[in-house]
């Protein structure tokens, strides 16, 4: 009997042994899965912040291209620019949102801060280093947000508030849905309600790209503001075309996904407005950008 039982006892004197050589213990709750870098609130935090320095580091660059300083418009900043652009569409992806950024943003700040340095030295124009100044306070509430710190979306400063009142004007609303409804209910835009949106993004694309062409009359002679202004139009039809690509995409599309785009064609498109009023190529683009700024609140009703 005595032999019988020593197996047993050695089994059980060396289970523990077993157990630890297997990375299990018994004694502590199992660690908990790791958290993302950002979460809730403080994601769409991060998602306002990256919208912003899209648009500031964008703002940069057209004003750097329409002063013609190629000593400031480098492969560096496009490579920057490339890189934001990337992180603010992962982002936006609700299908399959990162749960860690901070590799990305330490990217972004470092190719900021070369770029920096790298041109510390080179004369711009006062408005330039305004939003190339904005963007770098961009990224600096970027990296105080991943170590804890709250912080809101600052106020975009290449973008003042649209005027209402006497010698601003006003766009009529496009015709509501049918049925009276200006927005119908659920997110999913599919059917009648998307084939309206898309009608709508493409004819954004067709009258902003017919206003620019209309404004770079053939041997007209432009000022530096002007230069500005047809910038600004040509990259308001490549955002213009960025949405119709995105509503053609499937059978049926967010309106959440959709809506950052209309917000930040909302915002250009305002800003050029007033700018366009105020110039000599109104007369030549203005019937063609009235339509734009109506197709654009039309658009912008439809994905509420």
């Amino acid at each position: 009997m005595r032999k019988s039982r020593n197996p047993w006892f050695l089994a059980i004197a060396l289970l523990p042994l077993f157990a630890a050589a297997c990375g299990t213990t018994y004694s502590s709750a199992p660690p908990e899965y790791p958290r993302g870098d950002v979460e809730g609130s403080r994601y769409e935090t991060m998602r306002g912040l990256a919208t912003r320095l899209v648009n500031r580091l964008e703002a940069t660059r057209e004003e750097l291209r329409a002063t013609r300083n190629r000593e400031a418009d480098t492969p560096l900043f496009g490579d920057l620019l490339d890189r934001a652009r990337r992180f603010r569409d992962k982002l936006d992806d609700n299908s399959n949102p990162p749960r860690y950024v901070r590799a990305d943003v330490d990217e972004i700040d470092r190719l900021a801060r070369q770029y920096d340095a790298e041109t510390r030295n080179v004369s711009a124009s006062t408005r330039a280093v305004q939003t190339w100044t904005g963007a770098q306070r961009v990224i600096d509430r970027m990296q105080r947000l991943l170590a804890g710190a709250d912080v809101d979306i600052p106020s975009d400063d290449d973008t003042t508030p649209y005027p209402t009142g006497p010698g601003n004007p006003t766009y009529p609303p496009y015709p509501p849905y049918p049925g009276g409804d200006t927005s119908p209910s659920g997110s999913v835009l599919s059917g009648t309600a998307l084939e309206d949106v898309r009608r709508a993004a493409h004819e954004v694309v067709v009258r902003a790209t017919l206003a620019r062409d209309n404004a770079d009359r053939a041997g007209a002679t432009y000022g530096d503001s002007d230069r500005r202004l047809l910038a600004d139009l040509s990259y308001f039809a490549s955002g213009a075309r960025e949405l119709e690509n995105r509503t053609n995409v499937a059978t049926s599309v967010d309106r959440r996904d959709i809506r950052p785009f209309v917000e930040r064609l909302m915002e250009d498109a305002r800003r050029i407005d007033t700018s366009l009023r105020g110039s000599g190529l109104y007369s030549r683009a203005g019937s063609d950008w009235t339509e734009v700024m109506r197709l654009l609140q039309a658009l912008a009703d439809r994905t509420r």
